[in-house]
């Protein structure tokens, strides 16, 4: 009797470790639905709302459901104030209201954004109240209401301002603010009253409020890249002239320009320099997207003299070429690509310089065609020819580059973002191991739904299916312009009502612009070309009041940016190559199919989280070409100081001082996969870290089920031979 109750009571713990408190990762977006119609005069809270972007920002798993407001929420976005709280309108303007002012953070609210990695104590934000524009009036828009909100203190009830709204003529606090935290006898809320519309505000108090309401454990990742890309490199280009261009051959008086030996080294140095003004773990490199064919010009050796320079006749960005069609034949049947190497170094300084590998690693490198042939009509014979004969320019034994780390020789900046809408023209690409490519977030035709994931063409729109296309942002920092007066001077022609902005203050535009991407976590990478790298004959200036150095525009462009993000973030920011890019992409498509499903195994008696556990909940289904699989890789990032439990199943990334993010790829849906942490910690307390913690594997998923169902068995044997035995008496 005294061994049946053994194992009985052995049986009970782990039964009862098996019904350990369980826990989703999943958020749900409670969304106060207003009449579903089209604004006329005022916009609600479900109008042109930003908040799904700022949850996409990081890949969390979320659900929209429209309810009616006045429904509990963790976090109240767009909320109108709750009396019972003490809230209440501000003394001497409505509570609702359409006023242009500005904000901060508090004292409180700037504490709280560093306990997430966030700046943001010196910004002064604006609010955002115009949304629709009416197209019949000039100027006009629909107004957007927020809540301008003052309180009192109730019993059991402590607000903390998180906000303080400012008046938009001097940016003085006017008493009523724009978001507070809670504490409603006990339960954590957090009500933010801005306007959750396309705003800089918006976008970074999305970067609190997603962990704060989710303790810290984010079932997605965030990561801030700088992706600068340099078109045309190689290339000497005249300045806002494409006719009669020959570099410097060019008729005289006409400006041109092609880098320097001088000019990259000074930009290798220049990266070590930018990084090091930036959060601890940070790298900037460039990229560049190289035409070999201007090795060839610059030394006048062996020019194709065959090759049909004609331009091909223009048609809309959209246009499908029909497969098979030749529109253009540009390159011959038979020329002469035995270059002989030693008199390419004797008479190309670039050319030499980068045969050097140590120079080829301080920068990212990719082809641009070896011509810059336009692609939307191009044959597959020509389309071919310029993604070979450019592989074997940056192949040993020339450049010698293609198959080292440095660079990307899965992917592509088409000329002109051009040739892929063209079958011919991709089944070239792949066929010639290119697998990625650009687009431009001007182009509606290749911009995806959601810009966190790439475009995909298919036989409809490019007669070609799973060519992966992802988003890149154009600046104003123009291709053919290699000096501060000639950028200026095409941006005055191409803006006349704008000669009073100086390049000072085009640059403060160009970064409080494109700071909206970064808080978006947006990956685009950026457009310059090789005239923009210039900088040797430079002057010494100052960027933002901040920096001194002898930067060419692209630099500057850079500097200003980086000025900018370090009002926002304390995060590290890197560059990677666009390889690597487009697996981030590939990975983030692929989760969006596979739906991973997070669920956290908490002890019920002391909260500790014992596991994550992580499962796909669909077939993965994506179709891709090239080498890169689509799989479903599941992130966790955990802003704890635990760190994560290292097995075969998880690969650990920590950048700088970031907190870790694991990640784990996942088989068929109903193959769950864990995370563990490598000290106790606890869901509700994100300052408890405990003992260190082995990994008992064993007994947990399988084993521990194999364990439960042999005490079973015993347990019926033990329980049948008592029968059996007690029976055999009562005979």
């Amino acid at each position: 009797m005294l061994n049946l109750m053994f194992i009985t009571a052995f049986i009970v713990v782990f039964i009862s470790n098996v019904f350990a408190l369980e826990m989703k990762l999943h958020t749900l977006y409670l969304h106060a639905k207003v009449d579903g119609k089209t604004a006329t005069d005022s916009v609600g809270a479900d109008q042109n709302s930003v908040v799904s972007i700022i949850m996409d920002s990081y890949g969390i798993n979320y659900d929209t459901v429209n309810i009616n407001s006045d429904t509990f929420k963790v976090v109240y976005l767009n909320c109108e104030p709750d009396v019972m709280l003490g809230f209440k309108q501000n003394g001497w303007n409505p509570v609702t209201t359409t006023a242009m002012r500005t904000a901060k953070l508090t004292k409180e609210g700037a504490e709280l954004a560093h306990k997430y990695q966030l700046k943001g104590d010196d910004v002064i934000f604006s609010i955002e109240n115009c949304v629709l524009r009416d197209p019949l009036v000039a100027g006009d828009c629909i107004a957007y209401h927020h809540q301008e909100v003052i309180y009192d203190q109730v019993p059991n009830v402590k607000i903390t301002p998180l906000i303080s709204y400012l008046d938009i003529t001097n940016n003085q606090d006017i008493g009523s603010f724009g978001g507070a935290l809670v504490d409603n006898n006990g339960l954590q809320e957090m009500h933010l009253w801005i306007p959750f519309i396309e705003s800089h505000l918006a976008f970074f108090v999305g970067h609190i409020w997603i962990p704060w309401a989710n303790y810290g454990m984010i079932d997605g990742y965030r990561r801030l890249l700088m992706e600068i890309q340099i078109d045309d490199y190689f290339t000497d280009n005249c300045f806002n002239n494409t006719d009669n261009c020959d570099g410097k051959r060019s008729p005289p008086g006409m400006p041109h320009y092609r880098t320097s030996v001088q000019d990259m080294i000074n930009l290798a140095q220049w990266h070590h320099d930018v990084s090091g003004r930036l959060p601890e773990g940070s790298k900037i490199q460039i990229e560049l997207a190289i035409n070999g064919v201007h090795i060839l010009t610059e030394t006048q050796h062996k020019l194709i003299r065959d090759m049909d320079w004609t331009d091909a006749p223009v048609v809309p960005y959209n246009y499908t070429k029909p497969l098979g069609e030749v529109v253009t034949h540009r390159w011959p049947q038979q020329f002469d690509s035995d270059w002989d190497d030693q008199f390419l170094q004797d008479n190309d300084p670039l050319y030499k310089y980068f045969k050097d590998p140590k120079h080829q690693d301080d920068f990212y490198w990719l082809t641009h065609t070896f011509t810059h042939m336009k692609l939307d009509l191009a044959s597959y014979h020509d389309s071919d020819q310029e993604m070979k004969v450019n592989i074997k320019m940056s192949d040993e034994p020339y450049l010698g580059m293609y198959n080292r780390p440095c660079y990307s020789k899965h992917s592509i900046v088409t000329p002109e973002i051009s040739g892929l809408h063209n079958g011919d023209n991709l089944k070239a690409f792949t066929e010639n191991q290119v697998y990625y490519a650009v687009g431009d977030t001007s182009r509606v035709d290749l911009s995806p739904a959601n810009f966190y994931f790439p475009y995909i063409t298919n036989m409809t729109q490019s007669n070609f299916d799973g060519f992966v296309v992802f988003p890149r942002q154009p600046p104003q920092i123009y291709w053919f312009c290699s000096t501060i007066e000639e950028n200026m001077a095409f941006y005055y022609e191409r803006y006349p009502q704008l000669t009073d902005v100086t390049w000072e203050k085009h640059l403060d535009n160009e970064a409080v612009l494109h700071v909206k991407n970064f808080l978006k976590l947006r990956h685009d990478p950026y457009m310059f070309h090789e005239g923009n790298l210039r900088n040797e004959d430079f002057p010494e200036t100052v960027v933002g009041g901040q920096v001194k150095g002898k930067f060419g525009m692209m630099q500057q462009w850079v500097e200003r940016m980086v000025i900018e993000l370090n009002k926002y973030f304390d995060w590290p920011i890197i560059s990677i190559k666009m390889d690597d890019l487009a697996a981030t992409y590939i990975d983030r498509i692929s989760r969006d199919s596979c739906q991973p499903q997070y669920t956290m195994i908490i002890d019920d008696s002391t909260g500790i989280i014992k596991e994550v556990k992580v499962e796909s909940t669909n077939e993965l289904n994506l179709s891709i070409v090239g080498d890169y699989p689509a799989k479903c890789r599941a992130p966790l990032f955990a802003m704890r100081d635990a760190g994560f439990m290292k097995n075969d199943e998880i690969e650990i990334e920590k950048i700088g001082k970031e907190p870790e993010t694991g990640w784990i790829v996942l088989d068929k849906p109903g193959s769950p996969k864990s995370f563990k942490f490598a000290k106790e910690i606890k869901y509700t307390d994100e300052t408890f870290v405990g003992k260190e913690l082995s990994d008992s594997s064993f007994f947990s998923g399988t084993t521990l089920y194999i364990l439960i169902g042999v005490g079973v068995l015993l347990l019926l044997l033990i329980i049948f031979f008592i029968i059996r035995k007690v029976g055999g008496k009562s005979k």
